[in-house]
C-alpha cells in the first residue's frame, strides 16, 4: 500500500518516521478512519468536520489542509492502492504533521450478522463529558486502549462512565430497543457521535420509528429487548448476548433487523454522506 507520510507518498515498507519527531514524543495523534463504498470515501466530510473540531479544541488546526486539498489527496490514494477489495483510511494529524495510511478494509465474517456476537462491560470508565470532550478522538485513549486488551471471546466492551451511566464500546457506539423504542445515549455521558450513529438515527427517523437520544443507566442494558453496536467498517451490528443475558435466540428480528436490512441503501444514496466527492 502506498500511504501519504508529511508531504510524499511511501510504501509501507519504507513508511517510517523519526521516533525522535516532537509529535512523536509528545504523543498528541488525533485521527479519523474512513472506509470506502465501490471505492468512494464514506462521509469524508462528515469525518473532516469532526477532525477539525478536534484539531481546533487542541490548537493544531492549521496542520489539516483544507477539505478539498483533503479530499483529492484521498482520491489519489485509493487511485493508487488499486485492489479488489474495499479499503480503510486512517487520517491521522500527527501534532503539526498530516499522514493517511491505507489498508484493506478487513473481512467481516457474514456470522456477526447472522447470529449476532457476544458484549460485556469494561472494568474501565470512560469520563463523562464535563471530564473529557468526547469530540477528542485520540490514539491510544486510555480507556479504550485497556478495553481492547480484555476483549476475550467478546466482540467489544461497553463502558460506563462514573456516574454508572452506559456510553459507547471501545471503538462502537451502542443503541437499546425498548418497548418499540429506539434508545442511544446522549453527548453528555461522554460518547464520540459516531458518523455511522449519525445515519442510523436518520434511517429510524425515516422509518418513523420511535427515538430517544438521553441519559442511559447500565442496568437498563440488562432489560432491553435488543442491542446493537455501530461502527465505521461494519456498520450495524446486532447483539446476540451482553454478558450472561442472551437477547437473539435464533436471529437478529425486530428494529435490528429492519435497520439492517435498509442500512446500505440509505447511507449509499444519502447525499450528504458523498458531499466534496465527485462520484
Amino acid at each position: 500500500m502506498q500511504n501519504f507520510i508529511v508531504n510524499q507518498w511511501l510504501p509501507d515498507e519504507d513508511s517510517s518516521i523519526n521516533i525522535k519527531s516532537d509529535w512523536f514524543v509528545k504523543g498528541l495523534f488525533l485521527y479519523e478512519v474512513v472506509r470506502t463504498y465501490n471505492r468512494l470515501p464514506f462521509a469524508l466530510k462528515k469525518h473532516y468536520d469532526r477532525l477539525l473540531r478536534c484539531a481546533e479544541y487542541m490548537g493544531v488546526e492549521k496542520a489539516l489542509p483544507g477539505f478539498d486539498r483533503l479530499a483529492s489527496l484521498v482520491m489519489e490514494g485509493i487511485e493508487m492502492n488499486r485492489t479488489n477489495s474495499e479499503l480503510r483510511i486512517r487520517i491521522v494529524l500527527a501534532g503539526q504533521n498530516l499522514l493517511l495510511l491505507y489498508e484493506e478494509l478487513p473481512v467481516i465474517s457474514k456470522d456477526i450478522y447472522e447470529l449476532g456476537v457476544k458484549v460485556g462491560i469494561s472494568p474501565f470508565q470512560r469520563p463523562s463529558e464535563n471530564i473529557i470532550p468526547g469530540k477528542l478522538k485520540l490514539i491510544g485513549a486510555p480507556w479504550s486502549f485497556l478495553s481492547k486488551t480484555r476483549l476475550g471471546e467478546c466482540y467489544d466492551l461497553l463502558l460506563l462512565n462514573e456516574k454508572g451511566e452506559l456510553c459507547e464500546g471501545s471503538f462502537t457506539n451502542v443503541f437499546l430497543v425498548k418497548e418499540e423504542t429506539l434508545i442511544t445515549p446522549y453527548e453528555a455521558s461522554g460518547i464520540l457521535p459516531g458518523i455511522t450513529r449519525e445515519n442510523v438515527l436518520n434511517l429510524a427517523s425515516a422509518l418513523e420509528m420511535k427515538v430517544e437520544i438521553r441519559k442511559v443507566m447500565a442496568w437498563e442494558a440488562f432489560v432491553a429487548d435488543e442491542i446493537f453496536l455501530t461502527h465505521t467498517s461494519a456498520g450495524i451490528v446486532p447483539v446476540r448476548r451482553l454478558e450472561s443475558k442472551v437477547l437473539i435466540e435464533e436471529f437478529p428480528d425486530g428494529y435490528t433487523r429492519i435497520l439492517m436490512d435498509n442500512f446500505e441503501g440509505y447511507v449509499m444514496t444519502r447525499e450528504d454522506n458523498w458531499k466534496g466527492i465527485k462520484l
